[in-house]
């Protein structure tokens, strides 16, 4: 009995022994040295990728630069959007109210002919008429419905005077809208003479209010 305890006794004295080598040793182990670097800057890797922590690593894909900054970068029909160049609108219904989709562009209370005003007994445009026209020939250009250049006189003068200027201060309208770009198909004229007059009177200031173009759109 006492030679079995001793056998046992050194069987588990040798293992553990054997387990204490085992941690000793593997404790004695040097770590691996650390790899080597694959670059030291951007010039070591290939052009599609650059040098971070001596590893090469793919570039971060460059963003495109923005189409637009402000309303200004785009065309004439377009708004700036998000870096983009984007159409406002394609119809009423895509604008705010109180405002119209003209030229792909939402516009303040809509599209309007203006009214002129001409003088006494002449039917060509003044430098105010005609600033006044200019204004407006950008939205015009945009409209999809025929317009209607109506001339008036005043009272002064017979019927048949009047009928004609009229026609001719229609004209003077139609012909000036018509050399700033917009379709001549789609410009109509007629002359009403002095039966539509805007301001009743026999004075001076009726009569300036009277002297005019007018135009409507159907």
């Amino acid at each position: 009995m006492r030679k079995a305890n001793l056998a046992l006794s050194g069987a588990l004295f040798l293992v553990m022994t054997m387990i204490a080598v085992a941690l000793l040793v593997s404790a004695c182990e040097p770590d691996p040295p650390p790899p080597e670097p694959e670059c030291d800057d951007d010039l070591d890797c290939p052009a599609d990728k650059l040098c971070q922590a001596g590893r090469c690593v793919t570039r971060a894909p460059k963003e495109a630069p923005p189409e637009c900054y402000s309303n200004a970068d785009c065309p004439d029909n377009k708004i700036c959007v998000a870096g983009k160049c984007v159409i406002e609108c394609q119809t009423d219904s895509d604008c705010p109210n109180g405002k119209s989709c003209i030229n792909n562009r939402c516009v303040d209370g809509g599209c309007k002919v203006p009214t002129v005003y001409f003088d006494f007994d002449q039917y060509y445009l003044t430098s105010e008429s005609q600033s006044t026209l200019r204004a407006s020939a950008g939205c015009l250009k945009g409209v999809k419905k025929t317009i209607i250049i109506e001339g008036h006189c005043d009272e002064r003068g017979t019927a048949e005077y009047n009928l004609s200027l009229g026609q001719k201060r229609a004209q003077a309208v139609r012909d000036f809208l018509v050399d700033l770009g917009i379709d001549p198909t789609s410009v109509k004229i007629i002359s009403y003479g002095e039966e539509r007059p805007a301001e009743y009177g026999s004075t001076e200031a009726a009569w300036a209010k009277n002297r005019r173009a007018e135009g409507k759109m159907e």
